[in-house]
């Protein structure tokens, strides 16, 4: 589950169960400071205030209104929702519960093709708001580079934008390796660059293998230039896969340490 500050409106961190994308609340720390008492009506009132925001911007995409969702954009901002938070905590969830209607044929693939352009702009249009309410933070030629990749045959590069973005505003540098690379020029581009992760996005299960051949072949790098090789998505979020021979499974973003 996805927790959110109740009154500052911040996306604290995922909980279990990890592949429920539905929002609960809590306090940050800060806000606890601030806040002693987590009923009072204007803490409740805006935690009904996300879950309507999260709501109108679903909408907005089954309706592939991008005008409206540009403004709810702003609205969400204006309640203190930090831009990135808008795409972790909200358009993350909302690709999951659209990918999930069009495995039941609750809609079309037309429609998922639509929301799928939908939230491509939606993207774009946050990344573009990150820039203009607050800077990431410095990156140093000495902060760890990470490697962010699709796994092989998971076409879909939204959730690598997102979380690219998630990463780079906590920090990190990153680079996002394109889909179609091989794996010998893959172990190249490792051992000239040697950064210290190679982050891969599973969509499915059937998906594992290839991603163990990839993790296999890191594990037979040099110690010396060799990164971890973390591995997520929804069959890790799920717990359809527990184990990947040399790979670390990560069900919860916030467990990564970046620095």
């Amino acid at each position: 589950m996805l927790k959110w500050c109740s009154y500052c409106q911040r996306f604290m961190h995922e909980i279990d169960p990890y592949d429920d994308f539905s929002i609960t609340h809590g306090m940050c720390s800060s806000c606890v400071s601030a806040h002693q008492n987590p009923f009072a009506n204007h803490v409740v009132d805006r935690a009904q205030l996300l879950r309507k925001i999260f709501r109108a911007l679903l909408d907005a995409g089954q309706n592939d209104d991008f005008e409206t969702a540009a403004r709810i954009v702003d609205d969400a901002i204006a309640a203190n929702c930090r831009p990135v938070d808008i795409l972790v905590g909200m358009l993350s969830p909302m690709l999951y519960e659209i990918g999930e209607a069009w495995k039941r044929g609750a809609i079309t693939v037309e429609a998922e093709h639509r929301f799928t352009a939908f939230s491509q702009k939606v993207i774009g249009l946050v990344e573009a708001r990150i820039g203009s309410v607050a800077a990431a933070p410095p990156v140093s030629s000495n902060t760890a580079l990470l490697f962010l990749m699709n796994a092989p045959g998971n076409r879909h590069d939204l959730a690598l934008r997102i979380l690219s973005t998630w990463l780079e505003c906590h920090g990190a540098r990153v680079r996002v390796i394109e889909d179609d690379v091989d794996q010998d020029r893959l172990m190249r581009s490792i051992a000239a660059e040697r950064p210290r992760y190679l982050m891969i996005s599973m969509a499915l299960i059937d998906q594992r293998d290839p991603v163990a051949g990839i993790a296999r072949a890191v594990h037979a790098l040099p110690q010396d230039v060799r990164p971890r090789t973390i591995v997520g998505g929804y069959p890790v979020k799920a717990g359809l896969i527990r184990s990947i021979p040399d790979a670390e499974l990560l069900a919860n973003i916030d467990a990564l340490q970046i620095a």
